[in-house]
């Protein structure tokens, strides 16, 4: 039912796929909403749980801030940290534009990659240190989840419930739904076309799908914000990905408490020590290290480049203080300045785009050099 992590990624010129280890068989991960509302409305949304929010620093994955120095997320996404610990790598997360080290990731002990589902989906990210100016989801405890109005908040695939997934822009978007039924693991509803006459339909109407893996679904009660499912798969029900009718499943947050607090508290059970990872005393940090560039430059770099029919446009964000890759249908990719005119990307190991040719203030050209090859654009 769910192909989570099998992402493909159209990087830059050359439509490489760089593939992670974990697969399935439903594609999962993006925020797809009613078509008959105004796209602002479910931006908006999403900015009032911004803060709640830890960007797992991975395609395809998000996670929530519980406590002090702890994230809660799917476990088909905390697995891909452990990967990287076991590699001799360190792993950072983003809260409020802010890289934080995890240092520990435990495992559900009991989770399962299954035909139809991830069987005890859930995962706990411990942060180095204390993210600055976040705040913390309540855990949910009460077993009176069905019919309660959630919020489901990513970054992940944009569209609408006629047309399905749409691309992504990297804009976090908002969206609710209520939740239909329930069993010991599972928080189920559907995507309702707007015409269907059920009780279940929301004003801001949505799901989640391609990037939203790990992400929240919120209940709001005596305007506190509590945590009661996770990001975890959908069921296209026969159609299509994203649109009216699919069903959609989060993991139960209300069943897992009990485990949840035993591991904050360092009361875990000794014989599950294995699911507790942390990575190597001598773990190396993969990030790009990134030179001083000056600001008023990267204008030089802003525009579209093409090659064979595709697209790669170049553009600033943060006030002209970030400089991003965008190719049609895939998220975009921050640039970080490694060298002169050149620059890597943050969450892709490998990949570098150098610019040559400037002209009148602009360059002409963008080299990607990436494992497969080199390949060159020019501005259109």
């Amino acid at each position: 039912m769910k192909k989570t992590n099998a992402i493909i990624l159209l990087l830059l010129l050359s439509l490489m796929l760089v593939s992670f280890s974990y697969t399935n068989s439903n594609e999962h991960n993006l925020m797809v909403t009613r078509h008959d509302k105004d796209e602002a409305e479910f931006l908006k949304l999403a900015e009032k749980f911004e803060k709640y929010m830890c960007h797992v620093n991975l395609p395809g994955c998000e996670a929530t801030i519980i406590a002090d120095q702890w994230a809660l997320t799917a476990a088909h996404c905390a697995i891909e940290i452990v990967n990287e610990f076991r590699d001799g790598r360190k792993h950072f997360v983003v809260i409020n534009d802010i890289e934080i080290e995890v240092d520990k990731v435990i495992m559900h002990p009991s989770w399962t990659v299954r035909q139809d589902s991830d069987d005890n989906d859930i995962a706990l990210l411990h942060l180095k240190q204390k993210p600055i100016g976040a705040l913390q989801a309540k855990l949910y405890t009460d077993n009176d989840e069905v019919d309660k109005l959630i919020y489901m908040v990513g970054g992940g695939d944009k569209g609408n419930g006629l047309i399905g997934e749409n691309g992504n822009d990297g804009k976090q978007r908002g969206a609710t739904n209520r939740i239909e039924r329930a069993n010991e693991k599972w928080l189920f509803w559907t995507f309702d076309h707007p015409n269907t006459k059920t009780k279940y339909l929301t004003e801001f109407e949505g799901i989640s799908g391609a990037g939203d893996s790990g992400g929240p679904a919120f209940i709001l009660k005596d305007d506190k914000v509590y945590l009661a499912g996770i990001s975890s798969g959908q069921d296209p029900k026969g159609g299509d990905d994203g649109l009216y009718g699919v069903e959609e499943f989060y993991t139960r947050v209300s069943k897992y408490i009990q485990w949840i607090n035993d591991e904050i508290t360092g009361n875990g059970a000794v014989s599950n020590a294995k699911f507790r990872i942390e990575p190597r005393p001598d773990a190396i940090d993969h990030r790009p290290k990134a030179i001083n560039v000056d600001l008023s430059t990267l204008k030089q770099y802003v525009g579209e480049y093409e090659m064979q029919g595709t697209t790669v446009k170049i553009y600033t964000e943060k006030n002209g203080t970030k400089l991003y890759a965008f190719v049609p249908n895939q998220p975009p990719y921050e640039l970080i300045p490694t060298g002169e005119n050149v620059f890597s990307f943050r969450v892709l190991e490998g990949f570098t785009i150098e610019f040559k040719n400037l002209e009148n203030g602009v360059f002409k050209e963008l080299i990607a050099i990436q494992p497969d090859g080199t390949y060159k654009a020019v501005r259109k």
